[in-house]
């Protein structure tokens, strides 16, 4: 299933939900014209930001639809952001029984990761190296599992690979048979010396799925020889897997090919360290005043609090509409640094995520694709270039309609929260400027009617 396709299948129950208790409504839907001219706005508010570490994000649900996309390894050394670590683990599991391995001999043993563009980031012009070692410690799909979570491993380096990455050009297989190209791809030669109990086992073992977990518990994958790439992988995809390769008697060369699924867990590992940077600087208890800081995966967010809301008086809010600016400060390294594409509210810095009801809406609306004009156009959140710099100014502007009106009400909490939209598998992130700009400060504007 497609990520749009699962955020869709999750949204929509929660929407129907709502919807059974509450005469349905379309956040910053257009009013009437006779009613237009009754409308009046503000945008005079006082805008606090404080910027925040998140602890972990969810990165295993045994609820298929909330679990990763992207898989992203490597390590980043962010001027502002610091240094970012991210590791796989993983459990290839059995397709069918795979009794024919027993008694054979191991040609070669080969892990193929299938890359994702999504989960790319920083440096990946410059050699690296990926390590593959052998999970001692069996994880249990059916409970939640978080970015701050490790398990055990084995010393023993099962495989390794130095490459310099080329996650868009595609690669030639050559066979006996043919010589086909194939989606890009990395393959890391596996050490069959560490791997020979593959033909040992117990027939139960490659009869029964929990019998071979057991057995083997997964993989873990990890990057040495580099300081400032981010590679994301696809490990659903059906070219990622570990393929056994194996001779019995005199056959010729036959496959056996593990997979990654939806059924066996897979997460990622990650560590953030801000010490001596400038967001390092902003997790103090004072608000932002010249930047305030939105990053993916196990990363930094931002809330902002608002003042001013009462001097409205005795009114109906019929839309708000808050808007900000990001770029690059001195120092930073736009090619290698990206912003955040999607930037979206919640109610919290929980995780799962809480989206708020404005994005929910859009989501449903747009069938869980943000990528959508339905989306942008009902809630927003999008990065737009506005000025070409150096260095280039982006902005961003969303819809905050349901939660400045819970805000106003009194029914809510005076928090917004900023994240990327699907946090999780995005390794982006936005410095963004803060009340303190004279240029590009975020604006809060609230249309509202007196009554």
């Amino acid at each position: 299933m497609s990520l749009s396709g699962r955020i869709f299948f999750v949204l929509s129950l929660f929407i129907l939900a709502v919807a059974s208790c509450t005469k349905p409504v379309i956040l910053g839907s257009d009013f009437l014209d006779q009613e237009k001219a009754d409308l009046k706005f503000s945008d005079d508010f006082s805008l606090t930001f404080y910027t925040e570490k998140s602890d972990s994000v969810l990165v295993h649900d045994d609820t298929i639809a909330r679990q990763l996309v992207t898989y992203v390894c490597g390590s980043l050394n962010d001027p502002f952001f610091g240094k970012t670590k991210a590791e796989i683990y993983a459990q290839p599991i059995l397709p069918t029984v795979a009794t024919e391995l027993l008694g054979a001999t191991l040609d070669s043993v080969v892990l193929d990761l299938r890359y994702d563009t999504m989960g790319n980031y920083g440096d990946i012009n410059q050699p690296i190296t990926i390590e593959v070692y052998r999970m001692m410690e069996r994880p249990d799909w059916l409970k939640n599992y978080y970015s701050n979570q490790s398990f055990l491993t084995s010393p023993d380096l099962l495989g390794s690979l130095t490459f310099t990455p080329r996650p868009k050009d595609s690669v030639t297989v050559i066979t006996p048979e043919d010589t086909i190209k194939v989606a890009p791809r990395i393959s890391i030669p596996l050490n069959i010396g560490l791997l020979n109990d593959l033909t040992t086992q117990d027939t139960i073992v490659y009869e029964n799925q929990d019998s071979f977990l057991t057995y083997f518990n997964g993989l873990y994958i990890k990057m040495s020889i580099a300081d400032n790439t981010l590679l994301g992988f696809n490990l659903v995809d059906a070219i990622s897997g570990m393929s056994v390769y194996y001779k019995k008697l005199d056959t010729t060369e036959q496959e056996f090919r593990m997979i990654f699924t939806g059924l066996s867990v897979k997460t990622v590992h990650l560590e953030n360290d801000y010490a001596g940077t400038m967001v390092g600087a902003s997790l103090s208890p004072e608000p932002e005043s010249d930047y305030f800081y939105v990053q993916g995966l196990s990363g930094v967010a931002t809330k902002m609090q608002v003042d001013g809301l009462s001097n409205l008086g005795n009114v109906i809010i019929n839309e708000a509409e808050l808007e900000f600016y990001c770029s690059f400060p001195d120092g930073d390294n736009p090619a290698f640094f990206p912003p955040c594409p999607y930037i979206v509210t919640s109610y919290s810095n929980a995780t799962p995520p809480d989206y708020s009801l404005d994005v929910t809406v859009a989501l449903v609306r747009s069938s869980g694709d943000y990528h959508s004009l339905t989306y942008t156009t009902l809630f927003g959140g999008d990065l737009n270039q506005v000025a070409d710099g150096p260095p280039a100014i982006y902005k961003y502007n969303m819809k905050v309609t349901s939660q400045i009106k819970d805000i106003f009400k009194g029914k809510t909490e005076n928090i917004i929260y900023f994240n990327p939209i699907d946090k999780g598998n995005i390794p982006s992130r936005s410095i963004i400027y803060g009340p303190g700009n004279s240029l590009y400060p975020p604006r809060l504007r609230v249309f509202y009617t007196a009554i």
